[in-house]
């Protein structure tokens, strides 16, 4: 039983079928000027004008990258490359290792990274983020939707609070897209990966909104943007498009239909005494995160593992071990903190699973 989608997602077998035809097809370097490069370089222009007209940029401002890491990296050591002269940047207390680790790699540098905690809400604090922005403040990053409790921010403030204030603002959407609706117009930079809505690994974009000066990570050969460098590889563009695309346009109704499994499983998990529920009523329905009281947390997490029910403690890329910095957020408390267990749907979950996953997890806790 797979509950642990927030971390990766099986391909889509049309994806799939994408990205093994693109790769049999479009054989030459799309930097070839000879007539199958050219075929080759206009599919991959085809894709990007189209993500560009989602996202409202230009197309040479869709990099295509490995995964959001990297994406994250891009933006945040490329500004800084970039401006020089501002030193500061401020990131929310629940941003993924991606982002976080190059901050901590800029603190030695000199910038001074400011954190700004979230509400009880699950949000970041608008009100102490304006009060942190000043002159030597170059760039805000908050991600989307917090991976571990699933969270939503306040996008469209944060962005018009950066606006106000000549600021630019990045978003990890890695979380969100495919998973809600999130208006990114006021947004410079947005990273994602199409492994979380049932995409290929290796594959991720950043879409630099406005053509802000961005110094690469990666300098060389000639690649889709002067942002990264590279030989673009025309079977990971058109199958990243692919699940991009079915993402957005199945939103609606995947979104309704894990509402109702979130529902269930939050209505069932409550009725159990020493649970705790951590997600915020209005995060998104593909994550449920909750604590265990006074239960050992690892003891019930090996049982699971031992009944085949595959599912996590905190986001994949965290330290083992480490209390949750997402659930201590917004509830202050270290023992919840270091309970917690995530359970993370989608489409392809059954009700019949999460029935049977609820019996399961009565009689591990009654046996312990």
């Amino acid at each position: 039983m797979y509950l642990d989608y927030a971390a990766n997602t099986p391909v889509d077998e049309e994806v799939l079928e994408e990205f093994v035809s693109a790769t049999r097809k479009y054989i030459a370097n799309p930097n070839s000027s000879h007539p199958l490069g050219e075929e080759a370089k206009n599919k991959i222009d085809e894709v990007s004008e189209k993500l560009a007209s989602y996202f409202e940029c230009t197309k040479e401002g869709i990099i295509y990258t490995s995964g959001s890491s990297e994406s994250n990296n891009l933006v945040l050591k490329g500004l800084a490359e970039s401006y020089p002269e501002k030193k500061k940047i401020i990131i929310s207390s629940v941003e993924h290792s991606s982002i976080v680790s190059p901050c901590n790699y800029l603190s030695s540098k000199g910038y001074d990274i400011s954190l700004i905690d979230l509400n009880d809400k699950g949000q970041i604090d608008l009100e102490e983020l304006e009060k942190e922005i000043d002159d030597n403040t170059l760039l805000v990053s908050v991600c989307s939707v917090d991976s571990e409790l699933g969270s939503i921010m306040p996008i469209e403030e944060i962005s018009k609070i950066c606006k106000k204030h000549n600021v630019l603002f990045h978003t990890d959407a890695t979380q969100a897209i495919g998973k809600t609706n999130i208006d990114y117009s006021n947004v410079d930079f947005i990273t994602f990966a199409p492994h979380k809505f049932f995409g290929l690994n290796g594959q991720g974009a950043l879409i630099n909104r406005n053509n802000i000066k961005l110094t690469p990570l990666i300098h060389g050969g000639k690649s889709t943007t002067i942002y990264r460098s590279g030989t673009p590889v025309t079977a990971n563009i058109l199958s990243l498009y692919k699940s991009f695309k079915k993402a957005v346009k199945l939103l609606p109704e995947r979104e309704a239909y894990i509402t109702e499994l979130n529902n269930y499983l939050r209505e069932e998990l409550s009725k159990i005494e020493c649970v705790h529920i951590n997600s915020p009523i209005d995060s998104i329905p593909n994550t449920l995160n909750f604590s265990l009281k006074n239960v050992d947390r690892d003891a019930v997490i090996n049982k699971l593992y031992e009944k085949s029910i595959c599912l996590s403690t905190t986001s994949a890329c965290s330290m083992k071990g480490v209390p949750s910095k997402s659930v201590y957020a917004i509830t202050k408390d270290k023992d919840l903190s270091t309970s917690s267990i995530r359970i993370s749907l989608s489409y392809m979950t059954t009700k019949e699973e999460l029935e049977e996953f609820i019996n399961i997890f009565k009689l591990i806790i009654n046996g312990l």
